[in-house]
């Protein structure tokens, strides 16, 4: 079966202690975060996993929608402070189009990962603590499931992905899309229609 070209696959990161919850970085401490999640490494895959979602950090710049901050609650930083790198991943995340594919790494374990389709467009959503500042970018996303019905769990070297550090490999980046520009993702996302498929 012959891919669909249109298709369009990212990776993206859900871990990440950001500057709103470093009290000494940020004007005004939101209470109660981190909240229940997460547990270690400020590691949100089972938030995510749990709710239907994929997030990206760098909440404090509100809602990438509306503008003006529209609903930021730290008052440590905008968009427009924030550097070139981390700028593009929140724009390019917030038009992340539906039916797209998402990678989301479980840091606490190298080499695991879960796929998704991105199930509704972008959302700035939070109620802390029930719903974590930290998770306020997001995307309704339909994980994909094993046979008993939990998250399906996925291996990185069966999907072509090569997690050794090296320098300015996109495995260790908050936010990439994995493109055919390059031969090694073609093969990634061939790696990634069978592994779904079978």
């Amino acid at each position: 079966m012959e891919r669909d070209k249109r298709m369009r696959y990212f990776f993206i990161r859900v871990n990440g202690d950001t500057e709103h919850n470093n009290r000494k970085n940020c004007k005004a401490y939101v209470p109660d975060e981190p909240p229940e999640y997460p547990k270690t490494y400020y590691n949100y895959y089972e938030y995510c996993l749990k709710d239907g979602f994929i997030r990206i950090g760098w909440p404090d710049v509100g809602d990438l929608t509306s503008g003006e901050k529209k609903g930021a609650l730290a008052e440590s930083y905008s968009l427009e402070s924030v550097k070139p790198l981390p700028k593009k991943y929140l724009l390019s995340f917030s038009d992340i189009p539906l039916k797209s594919i998402v990678l989301m790494p479980n840091k606490d374990i190298p080499g695991n990962l879960y796929i998704g389709e991105v199930s509704n467009p972008y959302r700035y959503y939070h109620d802390v603590p029930r719903a974590p500042y930290e998770c306020a970018h997001r995307l309704g996303v339909n994980w994909d499931r094993d046979n008993h019905g939990g998250p399906r769990l996925y291996d990185a070297t069966d999907l072509n992905i090569v997690i050794t550090v090296k320098w300015r490999w996109w495995w260790r980046r908050a936010f990439h899309e994995i493109t055919d520009d390059k031969i090694t993702d073609v093969r990634i996302i061939d790696s990634i229609n069978k592994a779904r498929n079978q």
